[in-house]
């Protein structure tokens, strides 16, 4: 069966993207032009509405995990930008059990290097300091 989704999530910034790759030790296959799912789209769930049917399976990049057989597609929209597109369902479910509903510890660690990145681009300092529940937050400065 196929339950291939996306993030909400607009990803603009490939390089914050490969960084979030590398934190979490999965790997950023560039110049990949298909991820491993189901292999065809039956039906059973919705399509995802930023993904034409018939390029399911099609990707600029992808993203391959450790011990998952299905990979995430890094899909090129027509506004340029980049969505996240994964099947989680059998072999995908690993992908879920990883990085949660919507990838979204992939989803929020690639967030984490796009605002640095933004910040540090535009003179500011950034420091990335955990607080007492073990998240990450980010402190900007004018570095003046």
């Amino acid at each position: 069966m196929s339950h291939v989704t996306t993030t909400k999530t607009e990803i603009n910034d490939l390089e914050a993207l490969k960084n979030a790759c590398k934190e979490l030790k999965i790997e950023f296959i560039e110049g990949k032009k298909t991820y491993k799912w189901y292999g065809r789209f039956v039906g059973d769930y919705p399509a995802p509405p930023n993904v034409p049917i018939s390029e399911l399976g099609k990707c600029a990049h992808a993203i391959r995990v450790p011990g998952i057989e299905y990979e995430i597609g890094v899909v090129q929209m027509k506004n340029g930008k980049y969505t996240l597109a994964w099947d989680f369902w059998g072999p995908g479910a690993g992908l879920q059990q990883k990085f949660g509903n919507n990838c979204e510890k992939l989803v929020q660690t690639y967030a984490k290097y796009a605002a640095t990145n933004t910040f540090q681009n535009s003179g500011y300092a950034v420091e990335q300091l955990p607080d007492e529940n073990g998240e990450m937050l980010l402190r900007v400065s004018s570095g003046w």
